[in-house]
C-alpha cells in the first residue's frame, strides 16, 4: 500500500481499536520521537507497527492517527486549556431532534441534551476551551493563523482528520485526532471515553516552554516606542542620537528582533527582560544601519513611504547615522548583564554577520556597477551573505544570549542558511508575480540568473542588453518561454524542505515547534 491509496478505515471492534492504541502508546513510550513528524514520517512509522503486530493493512491510516496522537499527547497536555480548540462534527447531533442553527462558525448548539455535543460543549468551555461544532477545517485554520490557539483536538471521520492533519501540520500545531466510529455524515457515533480522556489531558514537561508568536510579538511591540527605546539606549539628546532613534522607529515588521527574542526565550533558564530588550534592539540597530547604507548606495529616496535618511538630512549625516547604529548594536551587547564568555559569543555572531553582509552587498554593488547578471551560484552566494546572514545573526544572537548548547547553535546555523535563501527566492518570485515584475528596481534576481544561464551563448548578449536598457517585457517573455518561474519554484521547495529537515534533531522542543510554525507561515502559499 502506498500513501496515496490509504484505506481510511476505523476498526469495527472496540477490542481492536484498544489494542492498536495501546501498542502504539507503548512503542512511543520506549522510542522517543520529538514532534513534529511529517505525514510521510507517520506513514512509515505506522507501517512498521502494522507489520510488526500483523494488523489488518486497512488499519494503517488509523494507526497513523494513533501514532500522531502518541507523539503529540504530552505536548498537548502541557498547553493550557484556554489555548486549545475542540473541533466537533455537526454529524454527531440528533438529526431528528436538533433545533440548532448555523452561522459562519458552525453549529449554534442550543444545549438541549438530546445528543453528546451539548455535554462536550459544556464540559470543554468550563475548562476554557474554544469549541467549534463545524464541518471542515477552514475556521480552525483561521484560528491557527491568527495565533489564537496553540493546540487542536479534532473529532471527525477519517477523511476530515486527514485534511485536519495536513492543515495544522503546515504550521506544526500540536494536534490530537479522534476518529468517528461510524460515517455517513448523519447521526454518527464517537468514542465518548476517548474524547473525554483527551479533553482532560494535562501534563507538565520539564524544560518545555511554549513559544506563542503573538506573545513574543507583543514583547517586541512594547519596546519600539520613543519612550522605551530612548530609555534602553540611554541617549543624551545629541542630534545624531535623535536621528538614529527616528530611524529605529521608522516602519518595518521588526522580524529580526522577533527572531532574536524567540530564541533567547527558548534557551534562557530565567527570562531577563533587560537582556531580552538589549538583544532585540541591537539586532534592529544593525538592520536599520544596513538599510540606511543600502538607500545611499541605491540612491533610493523613500522607504516605508517616507523620505530616506540621506534624502532628508544629506548623505554625510546618513552615513554617520548608520555608523552610530552599528556602534549602538555592539554597545548594547557589550554593556548587557551577560557573562564575558556569552558576550564574546554574541559579538562573534554579530561581527561575522556584519562581515558577511558587507561581502554580499559588495558583490551586488559590483554586479550593478558593471551591468552584469550574476551566475546562479553567485546569486545564491549573495543570498547567503545577505538574507541568510540576517536570519543567522538574529537566531544565533538570541540563542547565544540564552546560553544555547553547541549542537543547537549548529542546527540553527544550518536552518538559517536554508530559510534565508528560501526567503529571498520567495521574494524574487513575488516580484515576478507583480504587475510588471520588479527587475528594474531590484537590478537582478534569481530568475534573471537562471534564464541567463539557460539561454544559448549567442542570446546572452541580447538578454544582457535588454536588461541594461530596462526592456522588462522582453526579459519577462524570455523567462516565461524558458519556464524559469516553474524551475525557481522547484528550487524554492528544495530549500524549504531542507530548512525543515535541518531542525529535525533540534532537542529544544518549544523552539523546534516554533521554527516549523515559522516556516509554515512564511511559505504557506507553497506548502
Amino acid at each position: 500500500m502506498n500513501i496515496a491509496t490509504l484505506d481510511l478505515v476505523v476498526p469495527e471492534t472496540k477490542e481492536t481499536r484498544a489494542e492498536i492504541r495501546s501498542e502504539v502508546e507503548k512503542y512511543f513510550t520506549v522510542n522517543t520521537v520529538i514532534p513534529p513528524v511529517s505525514y510521510e514520517g507517520l506513514f512509515d512509522l505506522a507501517g512498521k507497527l502494522v507489520e510488526e503486530h500483523h494488523w489488518d493493512k486497512r488499519y494503517l491510516a488509523f494507526t497513523m492517527v494513533c501514532s500522531g496522537n502518541a507523539i503529540w499527547h504530552d505536548v498537548v497536555g502541557a498547553i493550557p486549556y484556554n489555548r486549545r480548540v475542540l473541533m466537533l462534527p455537526q454529524c454527531l447531533r440528533n438529526s431528528n431532534l436538533c433545533k440548532a442553527e448555523n452561522d459562519h462558525l458552525g453549529l449554534l448548539c442550543q444545549e438541549c441534551g438530546e445528543c453528546n455535543i451539548s455535554f462536550f460543549l459544556q464540559e470543554s468551555e468550563k475548562l476554557g476551551y474554544e469549541v467549534l461544532v463545524t464541518e471542515g477545517t477552514t475556521i480552525t485554520t483561521q484560528l491557527i493563523e491568527s495565533g489564537q490557539i496553540d493546540a487542536v483536538i479534532g473529532v471527525g471521520c477519517m477523511e476530515v482528520l486527514q485534511k485536519l492533519f495536513l492543515s495544522i501540520s503546515k504550521y506544526s500545531i500540536p494536534g490530537i485526532g479522534i476518529p468517528l466510529l461510524t460515517c455517513g455524515c448523519k447521526d454518527t457515533i464517537a468514542d465518548l471515553d476517548w474524547i473525554k480522556e483527551e479533553i482532560l489531558n494535562i501534563k507538565e514537561i520539564e524544560d518545555f516552554r511554549l513559544l506563542n508568536f503573538n506573545k513574543v510579538r507583543g514583547k517586541i511591540d512594547s519596546i519600539f516606542n520613543e519612550v522605551t527605546l530612548s530609555h534602553i539606549l540611554g541617549h543624551n539628546g545629541y542630534e545624531a542620537e535623535k536621528i538614529a532613534l527616528k530611524s529605529l522607529l521608522l516602519g518595518g515588521n521588526r522580524f529580526r528582533p522577533f527572531l532574536a527574542m524567540l530564541t533567547y526565550e527558548a534557551f534562557c533558564k530565567s527570562f531577563d527582560q533587560k537582556t531580552a530588550n538589549a538583544i532585540a534592539v541591537s539586532v534592529e540597530c544593525f538592520h536599520k544601519a544596513s538599510l540606511i547604507h543600502d538607500d545611499i548606495e541605491d540612491n533610493d529616496d523613500t522607504r516605508y513611504d517616507k523620505e530616506t535618511i540621506h534624502s532628508e538630512y544629506g548623505t554625510p549625516i546618513a552615513i554617520n547615522t548608520g555608523d552610530l547604529l552599528i556602534g549602538e548594536g555592539y554597545r548594547l551587547i557589550a554593556e548587557s548583564d551577560l557573562s564575558p564568555e556569552v558576550v564574546r559569543n554574541c559579538i562573534l555572531v554579530t561581527s561575522r554577520g556584519h562581515r558577511a553582509l558587507s561581502v554580499g552587498q559588495g558583490a551586488e554593488l559590483s554586479a550593478i556597477a558593471n551591468g552584469e547578471i550574476p551566475s546562479l551560484n553567485d546569486t545564491l552566494k549573495i543570498f547567503e551573505n545577505k538574507t541568510a546572514a540576517a536570519f543567522r545573526v538574529a537566531l544565533l544572537l538570541g540563542a547565544s544570549a540564552g546560553n544555547a548548547d553547541k549542537d543547537s547553535l549548529e542546527i540553527l546555523n544550518r536552518f538559517s542558511h536554508n530559510i534565508g535563501i528560501a526567503y529571498q527566492i520567495k521574494d524574487d518570485l513575488s516580484d515576478y508575480h507583480g504587475d510588471n515584475g520588479d527587475i528594474e528596481i531590484r537590478r537582478f534576481s534569481i530568475l534573471l540568473s537562471k534564464v541567463f544561464e539557460k539561454v544559448s551563448a549567442d542570446k546572452r548578449s541580447t538578454l544582457l542588453k535588454d536588461f541594461r536598457d530596462g526592456k522588462s517585457s522582453e526579459v519577462f517573455d524570455l523567462i516565461k518561454e524558458k519556464k524559469i518561474q516553474e524551475e525557481t519554484e522547484v528550487l524554492l521547495m528544495s530549500y524549504i524542505n531542507e530548512a525543515k529537515r535541518s531542525i529535525e534533531n533540534l532537542q529544544n522542543l518549544g523552539l523546534k515547534i516554533a521554527l516549523n510554525e515559522l516556516v509554515g507561515k512564511i511559505f504557506k502559499d507553497y506548502l
